[in-house]
């Protein structure tokens, strides 16, 4: 592809573009509406998650296997079919009525979506000359930051003018445009001797990641191990994890190959990039249901004023990339990414119930500037010192993890937010009754008397906010250490041997 025309290249662009633009914004609009889902489905604030969790596995489960797909099929079927797919399940989305049937859905979503970006990058580097690569990952790279940008305010106007289910509703046009473009485009990629599918190996890997996705979600309603159905899910994950890796180490052509692992780089990188998904979704899942359900925000406006945080990250991702350009070390703008987004975060830790607009939107955006500045930088740190032809291969570890590490911080934030909401009611709850001198002077000096009017405003209205508050600020202290924990990490990572491996790293980002 790389000899197509101006022409040709602008319809693989746009067709590229719209496929990869609607999946990442898929990860980004839903987040928003969890709050009016979380009603009409009747679903809690940690149930409501499995909406993004479920996504995020199937992504784990079938990035793998994306590569191998292609061989077989091509690159171009392998789209069209994700393109359907996708569209498809968006509807079905839209049209669910109960919590099982959207993350049935969202699951089926989440396997036609894996395959759309790494697929996507590399026909856009197949259809550029060699010389003009970076320029198309440049034009993809926007693409991808829009996500972060349109998604919560999109999602919020969808949801404040028509209903949540329209953030499904919207994938709609952008699909159809996608395939018909799609379809004019060169196939390539498909190799008359494919690799064989280790079906062992793949099977193992999805039970052990589904059931700790299972054991990290359900654990904190159902009581942990007090419940047989957790003890069961772990034992599971762990059977699963031990025997993938025993597998994944001992057959020639592995699903995910592990021994790559052995690479220092690559194996501290994508521990990193797993604690980095952390941080990254887990402040998507946060900022939505403290804004919707504590500030009374509205949809539309959450998602205005949570925009800032991919517009920090697309500026300070720019930056980076002419940073690595020029022989800047990664591991020192990977640190300075660090300490913006633990400054960002830990800001958040300050917040109230009173907090103004301003006080959300500033730590947003220089919580987006870290987010920026880490991820290219230390993608360029894990690849640094791998073979040319472990790439791939080692680009599909790191995506693995970065997913696993959101999907599964998306699981311990929202325990982390039930749990300790729950220990501020009982703690504050605690407190008011009639034996208590402190509380009859603040009725006194609220104007009010003991009845059950005033029982429901302190319980129901008071001490809910607070205590959920209370919960939503642990929720955050645990992003902020996710960030302290990635500076020991950074700091054994070797260096780039020179300043063009950083910019042909750059060009990789996303497979």
């Amino acid at each position: 592809m790389a000899q197509e025309s101006p022409a040709s290249r602008l319809t693989i662009t746009v067709a590229v573009m719209l496929a990869v633009v609607m999946q990442v914004l898929d990860l980004t609009i839903v987040n928003v509406a969890l709050t009016y889902m979380r009603g009409s489905l009747h679903a809690n604030s940690d149930q409501i998650t499995w909406v993004l969790t479920s996504y995020m596995v199937a992504n784990v489960i079938i990035l793998p296997l994306t590569g191998l797909l292609v061989e077989r099929y091509g690159q171009r079927t392998i789209m069209l079919w994700s393109v359907v797919g996708f569209v498809i399940s968006s509807v079905l989305c839209g049209q669910s009525h109960s919590l099982v049937e959207i993350v049935l859905w969202r699951f089926l979503q989440g396997i036609f979506g894996a395959s759309l970006a790494p697929v996507g990058q590399t026909i856009m580097l197949g259809a550029y000359p060699s010389d003009k690569r970076g320029q198309a990952m440049a034009i993809l790279g926007m693409g991808i930051m829009l996500g972060p940008i349109l998604g919560p305010t999109l999602g919020g106007y969808l949801t404040d003018t028509l209903s949540w289910r329209w953030v499904f509703y919207v994938n709609i046009p952008f699909g159809i445009l996608a395939f018909l473009l799609m379809r004019t485009i060169p196939d390539g990629g498909k190799s008359t001797t494919p690799r064989p599918v280790d079906w062992t190996g793949f099977t193992l890997m999805a039970v052990g990641l589904g059931s700790l996705q299972g054991m990290l979600s359900l654990g904190d309603q159902d009581n942990w191990f007090s419940s047989r159905t957790i003890i069961i899910l772990t034992i599971c994950a762990i059977l699963g994890m031990l025997f993938f890796v025993w597998r994944s180490l001992s057959t020639p052509y592995p699903v995910v190959d592990l021994r790559l692992l052995k690479d220092r780089n690559l194996s501290i990188g994508s521990m990193g990039i797993g604690i980095f998904g952390l941080a990254l979704f887990g402040t998507m899942v946060i900022l939505p249901i403290m804004l919707e359900g504590l500030m009374r925000y509205e949809a539309f406006t959450a998602g205005l004023v949570m925009a800032p945080q991919g517009i920090g990250a697309m500026i300070a991702m720019m930056f980076a990339g002419r940073m690595l350009g020029r022989g800047v070390n990664p591991r020192n703008i990977v640190l300075v990414g660090i300490v913006f987004g633990a400054f960002g975060t830990y800001l958040t830790t300050l917040y109230n119930l009173d907090i103004s607009m301003a006080w959300v939107i500033w730590p947003s955006f220089i919580r987006g500037i870290g987010f920026g500045l880490v991820t290219i930088p230390l993608f360029t740190l894990a690849f640094t010192t791998l073979e040319k032809a472990q790439q791939a291969e080692g680009s599909g570890i790191f995506n693995l993890m970065r997913t696993l590490g959101g999907s599964i911080g998306i699981a311990i934030v929202s325990t982390v937010m039930t749990q300790e909401t729950q220990v501020g009611w009982n703690q504050m709850g605690g407190l008011i009754n009639p034996f208590n001198p402190a509380f009859h002077r603040y009725l006194t000096a609220a104007g009010l008397t003991p009845g059950p009017t005033t029982w429901h405003l302190l319980g129901n209205v008071i001490v809910y906010d607070q205590a959920n508050m209370r919960g939503t600020l642990d929720a955050f202290m645990l992003v902020f250490y996710g960030f302290l924990v990635l500076i020991p990490l950074i700091m054994f990572l070797k260096r780039p041997p020179g300043s063009s491996a950083g910019v042909t790293q750059v060009t990789h980002f996303g497979e």
